[in-house]
């Protein structure tokens, strides 16, 4: 579009008088059209009416002077046109999704900083700045919890001040795809950068979750005198793990793709790949000793890894792996490390495991090319989704058996060794699904382990607050596929 445009000088001139009194009739003026037909034509070009687009450029300079400068709150306000602190920060947090006052606290992404002078551009920047709103609110509650986490006093105190590290580390990571999202607007990215992002904001959301089922763990663990707080906790968690899937979503909807990543070819090299993947995992495996959950599971991926011919290794496959690696890590950050300290250095392998993986990974995605055609996501992909979060809960729940094994008799020894091999049958029939049919007997398998695993939790009395929260999460997978079942 000619940049000469009249719409286009006329926004030069909101943007030299912004600190002005501003009127539909004097914008006009200056490029010499009427108030009518400017408004019109100033609609459909930019997509806001006059004064919206000018309310929208104040806030978003208003947000650049709350990161640039020390001016107060009111000062700022009234430099835009503001009256009161309390009109601004009304305004502010409808446009922004937060504050003023936590948009400078946690340093967040400012919206739209340039004037776009294009069309297309303009209305994609239009859709960067719901997800920077979107994602300037889901920081602000991430770091909102990190403090809140920080300022806890309990014997478990640990744990939740390492769980605050975990979630200011992705808050920071959103954070660093917020800036490569906000200059989409004004240099448009490939595919490959769009697939990035929403990956890496997906990883946060899945690590969100995981977060929140350790939350609830702990708090189910908690002495009485020190439940109340830490349950609190656990719910605040819970609600930033559910608002991080929302939040997940929508970045999804923005770039309306998702490239499905095929291989075309496998090279020699990405033979050469797996093994040093392979070599790592052994070595992690071999440093580790007395935590035989952890051990076994990282067996268990490395025999998936050594297993799997080349030519049928894909990019998604291999982020699985990589998700199931990272909740290992999680558990022994989270949960081992802050209960015996001394035993860190064993784990020191699982990092340069977890490393090698990743590197893997991005070998593959470089050979990957786009397929135009977005992927349908059939029930059978659905519950092979499913498998992969039930294996996630058998990890955690082989993690809470062996943390209970004093309080346990043979007997219970022996019925969650059944539970097991049940959990395991159902991750093998989820995974071999290959039509529509299997939604219902899913649903069953579900529900019946959820209730072997909540009368496990009522033998164990006072011990069983964490197995009942492993019960509620099956039974929470179950009701999920019994609702899918059914349409």
């Amino acid at each position: 579009m000619d940049k000469e445009n009249p719409i286009f000088r006329s926004l030069e001139q909101i943007e030299s008088r912004i600190s002005e009194k501003l009127t539909v009739e004097n914008i006009a003026s200056a490029v010499y059209f009427s108030k009518f037909y400017y408004q019109r034509l100033f609609r459909d070009i930019v997509g806001d009416s006059v004064m919206e687009y000018v309310t929208k450029r104040r806030l978003t300079l208003a947000g650049r002077a709350l990161l640039e400068t020390n001016a107060t709150i009111i000062d700022i306000a009234l430099e835009y046109g503001y009256d009161s602190r309390e009109g601004f920060t009304r305004s502010f947090k409808t446009y922004m999704g937060i504050s003023p006052t936590e948009y400078r606290k946690y340093g967040l992404t400012a919206i739209s900083q340039k004037i776009i002078k294009e069309r297309f551009n303009m209305m994609y920047s239009k859709n960067t700045d719901e997800i920077i709103r979107e994602l300037n609110d889901f920081i602000a509650k991430a770091k909102a919890m990190a403090i809140n986490a920080r300022k806890l006093e309990s014997p478990a105190e640990a744990f939740w001040k390492a769980l605050a590290d975990k979630i200011d580390a992705h808050s920071d990571n959103i954070k660093t795809q917020l800036e490569r999202i906000s200059s989409i607007a004004e240099h448009p990215d490939e595919i490959t950068s769009r697939f990035e992002i929403i990956k890496a904001i997906e990883d946060v959301a899945f690590g969100a979750n995981i977060f929140a089922l350790n939350a609830g763990l702990m708090a189910a663990r908690s002495l009485p005198e020190h439940a109340e707080p830490q349950e609190e906790l656990a719910k605040q968690c819970l609600e930033l793990a559910r608002n991080s899937v929302v939040k997940s979503q929508n970045v999804v909807t923005f770039f309306n793709e998702l490239a499905t990543l095929i291989f075309d070819d496998m090279r020699k090299a990405a033979s050469e790949k797996i093994k040093s993947v392979v070599r790592a995992g052994k070595a992690a495996s071999e440093q580790i000793k007395g935590y035989d959950y952890i051990m076994n599971e990282i067996g268990y991926l490395i025999n998936e890894i050594e297993a799997k011919a080349v030519e049928d290794i894909s990019v998604s496959w291999l982020d699985d792996c990589l998700f199931r690696l990272r909740i290992i890590e999680t558990a022994v950050e989270l949960q081992d490390i802050p209960r015996m300290p001394v035993d860190k250095p064993m784990f020191s392998g699982i990092a340069e495991f977890s490393n090698s993986l990743r590197e893997t990974l991005e070998f593959f995605d470089s050979l990957a090319r786009q397929d135009p055609t977005p992927a349908k996501q059939n029930k059978a992909k659905i519950l092979h989704d499913v498998s992969f979060q039930v294996n996630i809960l058998l990890f955690y729940l082989r993690g809470e058996v062996e943390k209970l094994g004093q309080f346990l008799s043979a007997e219970q020894k022996a019925a969650f060794a059944g539970i097991g091999v049940s959990i395991s049958d159902f991750i093998r029939f989820a995974q071999s699904v290959t039509d529509d049919s299997a939604f219902n007997p899913s649903a069953e398998k579900l529900f019946s382990i959820s209730k072997s695993v909540n009368e496990q939790a009522d033998l164990l009395n006072e011990h069983g607050g964490c197995i009942r929260l492993l019960a509620v999460e099956f039974n929470g997978l179950a009701d999920a596929v019994s609702r899918l079942g059914s349409r």
